[in-house]
């Protein structure tokens, strides 16, 4: 009897979840292999860091790996206190380091695996994906060293995309040693003096990662951090949950309306002495539904107008974090500032930014030493040249969100073709669903996601193999199997990717 195989291409936190309820899940012959380019499996970008001041920002009581246990993550550290690189106590409203929790989805990993069916095979395969070709009766995965991988169905778990540049010129100052594009490399600060300035284009997460690491490492230099809008993310805080006010009611369906409910609730919030992170967080569950209720255009309106205040308040600091960048701002040598970039060049010693003021006519050079891109992830899949997105668009077996959000798919994570159906084999959670759930790349989201991939998958597999059964019964199949294009979209020709220069 041949193995099913599912591979899954990224070993981030997305992968190892998935991979992990399988492992829970599956109780006949399979095959599970995740494809990692630089492993170890679980870490990723997000919790691949060693800096012990990068914080996960959310209390440990609710980062569990799995949706019906959200203090799984808190019970595992609480059974470990006092050992190697362990706290020596442990809280669930505690803000644990990322590298703690790298080291715990590798455990959950390696726990799953060691409980699993002898029938199922676990495996690791360190290489790179660069394209997919459809079989009869699945895939074949090829890696950049050659080697391929036969697969049933193909899980792309892959994670953030590197930022896209900050203007749209300085191409050559792009390419220099002047400039860090993507800012989680090991080597990104690599050359940086202690008594440097530095620019960070941004003042988000990301940014908050290279500063305080930055510190950590002794910086005494200035550090100028640049954003549009000069907009901070919040402060973390811990508060008791908030009334759910959406309940039994109709959702919001304009940005508008969900815009004056937001503020009317938290006037009714501040009148009663309670905090407006409450009053955000009640839509953290409704996001998706409220976001797949809006048509095209008034998504659009919210990425116009909401989608900078959405991020600032939603995607929130640890409040030691917050207290050192507050600090940090305090004594001068943090600098913020709200602009426009206009220009980047290099000189004998560093390099010249020049911002206009938000607002005004003003302009501001700054003599920097780098220049950091810390803008954020970006999303629209046609801009990014990987072999592996170039092959899957020219064979036609993805699509873009029409808002270049992510890439076109179902809720549950089913890839449509271009302008078609889809394939039934290639599936993704995470990042690459933005567009379709708008938040889906905190745990709490892919926690969820994994958990019902991998349900769907182990289904779907069990009944490709079942026996052939009565036409009633195969109905019945064909509702659990075939991922079907609900909005009717017509099939067309594959996408062919375009060039594009370094500044897109």
């Amino acid at each position: 009897m041949v193995v099913k195989t599912i591979v899954i291409i990224g070993g981030g936190v997305s992968g190892a979840l998935v991979a992990a309820n399988l492992l829970k899940l599956a109780d006949a012959p399979l095959r599970i292999v995740i494809v990692e380019r630089t492993p170890p499996i679980g870490r990723g970008v997000a919790y691949g860091t060693d800096c012990p001041d990068h914080l996960l920002n959310v209390p440990a009581g609710r980062m569990g790996a799995f949706p019906d246990d959200p203090e799984h993550f808190y019970k595992w550290v609480a059974a470990r206190v006092g050992r190697s690189t362990f706290p020596t106590t442990v809280a669930s409203t505690d803000f644990l380091t990322r590298t703690l929790y790298g080291q715990y989805v590798y455990s959950v990993l390696m726990d799953a695996r060691n409980a699993a069916s002898k029938e199922v095979i676990f495996e690791t395969v360190v290489g790179e994906a660069i394209d997919i070709e459809e079989k009869p009766e699945g895939a074949l995965v090829v890696l950049s060293d050659g080697r391929s991988i036969e697969a049933s169905r193909v899980v792309l778990a892959l994670g953030n995309l590197p930022g896209e540049y900050p203007i749209r010129k300085s191409d050559k100052f792009f390419h220099g040693p002047r400039y860090v594009h993507i800012p989680w490399t090991d080597d990104a600060l690599a050359g940086i003096r202690p008594e440097d300035e530095i620019l960070i284009v941004g003042a988000g997460l990301t940014a908050a990662d290279i500063i305080t690491q930055l510190v950590h490492q002794g910086h005494r230099g200035t550090i100028h951090a640049l954003s549009r809008r000069g907009l901070k993310p919040q402060v973390q805080r811990l508060n008791p949950p908030y009334r759910d006010y959406l309940a039994g009611s109709p959702l919001p369906s304009t940005v508008r309306g969900l815009l004056h409910l937001v503020r009317s609730e938290v006037r009714t919030a501040a009148a009663h002495g309670l905090d407006w992170q409450g009053v955000t967080d009640v839509l953290r569950p409704y996001t998706p539904a409220i976001w797949r209720s809006w048509p095209l255009a008034e998504r659009s309106r919210f990425l116009r107008h909401l989608r900078p205040f959405w991020e600032a308040h939603r995607h929130r600091f640890a409040a030691q974090t917050g207290a050192q960048l507050q600090a940090l701002n305090a004594s001068g040598q943090l600098q913020f500032y709200a602009g426009r970039l206009e220009s980047l060049a290099e000189t004998a010693n560093g390099a010249d930014a020049v911002f206009r003021h938000r607002g005004t006519d003003r302009r501001t050079t700054l003599h920097v030493a780098k220049v950091i891109n810390c803008t954020g992830p970006r999303s629209d899949y046609s801009k990014y040249q990987h072999p592996l997105f170039i092959n899957l668009l020219a064979r036609g077996l993805i699509d873009h969100d029409p808002l270049a959000l992510g890439l076109n798919a179902t809720p549950e994570g089913e890839l449509f073709r271009y302008r078609g159906k889809p394939s039934g084999w290639l599936l993704t959670l995470g990042a690459p669903l933005k567009g379709v759930l708008w938040e889906c790349t905190a745990v709490a989201e892919i926690r969820g996601q994994a958990r019902a991939l991998s349900v769907k998958l182990i289904a779907a597999l069990a009944q490709q193999t079942a026996p052939a059964a009565s036409p009633a019964r195969a109905a019945g199949a064909h509702q659990v199997s075939s991922f079907e294009n609900t909005h009717g979209a017509p099939t067309g020709t594959p996408w062919k990717p375009r060039a594009f220069s370094a500044a897109q």
